[in-house]
């Protein structure tokens, strides 16, 4: 899953390589995709391209009134002006924009068509929670990830309505820094801890982050994401499918307690 920071980054690059005030030339799909999406989006032709937004793993770009909005799913890249029509893997481009000078190729992604008016106000309701956002807000982030209660420590974290951007990847590390096991409900933690919770998911996601924009290897940083033990206690790691969601979750059942009040954050 391409999490916050990957999508953070590609918008920076939209931004610092792709010269707003060009007009849409083409676009095409070289899967043969059709149908409704398909042709909404091509509307998009003699548009002119005004601003991109990222929220979380969505990323918005603007035509004026329209937008259209990529999520890059499992695995979805993008390529500025290369001469590669394909990826590396041999994957075709699921879209490919061309404006007056720049082309913009994005591979294995979704795409729909937008209001601006909406994805901006999206943006402004939200950006204090994002977790790559300059202007993310830790006091509001606390407070709406204890309006879920009841439910799982690992959905809450998930939930892109309540932290957009954190993917498995930084739901898992978050969770270990935190001391706290992934099954543990929100109504179980004290607001320190919670406190606490915000604080390392936020700053191993500027970790995440800062790695994948200087190409360091970020692999070498898990504690118990895809590794077979944990490199605080050297205990076997836990790897299981938890919550609503059912997402593949890891952790150190030694390291990470099932009952908060024996985590001590200090």
């Amino acid at each position: 899953m391409v999490e916050g920071p990957g999508c953070a980054l590609n918008g920076e690059r939209l931004r610092g390589r792709v010269r707003t005030g060009q007009r849409v030339r083409a676009i095409t799909r070289p899967n043969g995709q059709s149908g409704a999406d398909h042709n909404a989006i091509q509307m998009l032709e003699g548009k002119v391209y005004t601003s991109v937004k990222t929220l979380g793993k969505e990323l918005f770009m603007y035509f004026g009134q329209t937008a259209l909005r990529i999520h890059f799913g499992m695995n979805g890249s993008m390529q500025i002006n290369s001469s590669k029509r394909k990826r590396s893997s041999g994957a075709a481009g699921s879209l490919q924009i061309q404006l007056t000078n720049d082309l913009i190729c994005f591979f294995e992604s979704t795409f729909n068509i937008r209001s601006t008016s909406d994805c901006e106000v999206k943006v402004k309701l939200m950006e204090e929670l994002d977790v790559c956002s300059a202007k993310f807000s830790h006091p509001r982030a606390e407070e709406e990830v204890k309006r879920h209660a009841a439910h799982m420590l690992c959905d809450v974290l998930l939930d892109q309505s309540v932290l957009p951007g954190v993917g498995n990847i930084i739901k898992n590390e978050a969770m270990f820094d935190s001391y706290l096991h992934p099954a543990v409900k929100i109504c179980q933690l004290s607001t320190e801890q919670i406190h606490h919770l915000i604080r390392m998911t936020r700053d191993f996601t500027i970790l995440f982050y800062k790695c994948q924009k200087i190409g360091s290897a970020l692999y070498k940083h898990f504690r118990v994401y895809k590794r077979s033990t944990c490199r605080q206690c050297r205990g076997k790691i836990i790897v299981c499918r938890l919550g609503e969601n059912n997402r593949m979750t890891y952790f150190c059942s030694h390291c990470q307690k099932e009952n908060p009040s024996q985590v001590n954050i200090r």
